[in-house]
């Protein structure tokens, strides 16, 4: 799975690895150049010994043919090819060479002073460390030539005995610090997902605040969320008391002057009653809408809206069952599986017994309930068996106070103020022809965020 770069987790365990590799890829490269010199160095050491002791160990009969009193200390130089060789030459005398060499022999011509000199030269089996030097037996006579040599190969395969170790040994100690600093990130960031746990209570109405210990680097920015939330809370609380209050205060006069224009119709003014029932009625049509309206915008943007689909409708169809038992409906629901809405269910009880009602007011005796869910939505419909609707005036059913059928009771407020409700929650709704034959109401809405689908 490719990783989240926009996660700080990801960016530091990233960031972690990445110091962590160039560190140690250089404290690898400075190591291993300083055991280089020091595994070349011990090669030039050995070599000097060695020339020094074959020199001191040559001397030469009386013809003057170089010999050795004894073999080199160091056995390499017996085994053919075994890396190491040793060659002594006498100008008009036979040269001497080590068992090692068998009938080969090392580059000569670079012995010119007493003071030992070397070179990479090629030697029987390849690349070698040469060593050379001369030394005098009688004044005037040919001196002797020294020359002691080894294999590259052979501090090829020290530097490689060493260098695979050091490699394992500092990628496996870059992978330990990468896992403890990725273990020491996951706890040092702990907090944060406990503050988004704490924020997807409160989105999924578990909690009003944000709760929890806190490192004293987050708490302020804790405390100041919480601040907000209980100050958009207060708010909320004030905005539904005052449209409370407003229905309320407005109600009352709205009575009197009704039953009023009923006493103007009983001594003898039907026409003057007829224009104050009219306003009144209107006036209750708006006061309605728009307290409706006002508790929309109190919970506008607030977290932590949730309600049941099942447990919701289950007593609006029992009323709807009630209020409309004189017609012998027949209100059916299929047993579908619940679903957790992001919507108040004040507000889904609203919109859902609207769709019902009217439903129940056009039907010829059978309203069809069911829901289904898909990307996140759930789907709503409302079915009846009436006359619907024609699609030219669907549109126009959303309308303010607009009654198609004015022998129906009603004010005329139920769809406009379920397309309201739908749209404020990012839902909508919409009409079409039912497979019964009458009219389809699909109302959509947002499933919960834990809601599985």
């Amino acid at each position: 799975m490719k990783p989240d770069l926009n996660s700080l987790k990801t960016r530091f365990i990233v960031a972690t690895a990445a110091w962590i590799s160039i560190g140690l890829l250089l404290t690898g490269v400075i190591v291993s150049k300083i055991v280089r010199e020091y595994v070349i160095d011990g090669f030039h050491e050995e070599m000097q010994i060695h020339i020094e002791e074959l020199a001191a160990l040559t001397v030469v009969d009386d013809s003057g043919q170089p010999f050795l009193l004894r073999r080199l200390s160091d056995p390499r130089f017996i085994p053919q090819n075994s890396g190491f060789y040793w060659q002594v030459e006498r100008a008009g005398h036979s040269t001497i060479r080590s068992p090692s060499l068998g009938a080969a022999n090392l580059p000569t011509g670079m012995a010119k002073s007493h003071i030992p000199n070397w070179k990479f030269a090629l030697g029987p089996t390849g690349q070698t460390l040469e060593y050379a030097m001369t030394k005098s037996v009688a004044k005037g006579q040919p001196p002797l030539a020294f020359y002691i040599a080894t294999d590259k190969r052979l501090m090829d395969e020290v530097l490689a005995d060493i260098n695979w170790p050091l490699l394992y040994s500092l990628s496996s100690f870059a992978a330990i610090m990468i896992i403890l600093g990725a273990i020491q990130i996951n706890y040092s960031l702990q907090p944060l997902q406990r503050m988004k746990k704490a924020i997807s209570d409160i989105r999924d109405g578990h909690e009003r605040r944000m709760v929890g210990q806190y490192p004293a680097e987050i708490r302020p920015l804790v405390s100041d969320l919480n601040h907000l939330l209980d100050a958009n809370w207060a708010m909320v609380q004030s905005a539904r008391v005052q449209a409370g209050n407003l229905a309320h205060g407005l109600r009352t006069p709205l009575a009197i002057m009704t039953d009023e224009a009923q006493n103007i119709a009983g001594h003898g003014h039907p026409d003057s009653a007829a224009v104050f029932l009219n306003a009144c009625r209107q006036m209750q049509r708006y006061i309605n809408y728009y307290t409706t309206r006002a508790r929309m915008a109190a919970t506008a943007g607030l977290p932590g809206h949730r309600s049941s689909l099942a447990n919701t409708l289950e007593p609006v169809i029992g009323a709807m069952r009630r209020l409309h038992r004189e017609n012998e409906i027949q209100i059916c629901v299929g047993d579908f599986p619940d679903v957790d809405t992001r919507v108040e269910d004040v507000d889904l009880e609203e919109m859902t017994s609207n769709l019902i009602d009217n439903a129940c007011k056009w039907t010829n005796g059978r309203v069809i309930i069911s829901w289904e869910t898909k990307a996140g939505t759930v789907y709503i419909d409302v079915d009846d068996d009436g006359p619907g609707i024609a699609p030219e005036l669907r549109e126009k059913a959303f309308d303010i106070g607009e009654r198609l059928d004015k022998a129906q009771l009603g004010t005329g407020l139920g769809l406009a103020i379920v397309r309201d409700l739908a749209l404020h929650y990012r839902g909508n709704v919409e009409m079409s022809e039912s497979p019964l034959g009458g009219l389809r109401v699909r109302l959509s809405l947002p499933v919960h965020y834990s809601q599985k689908v």
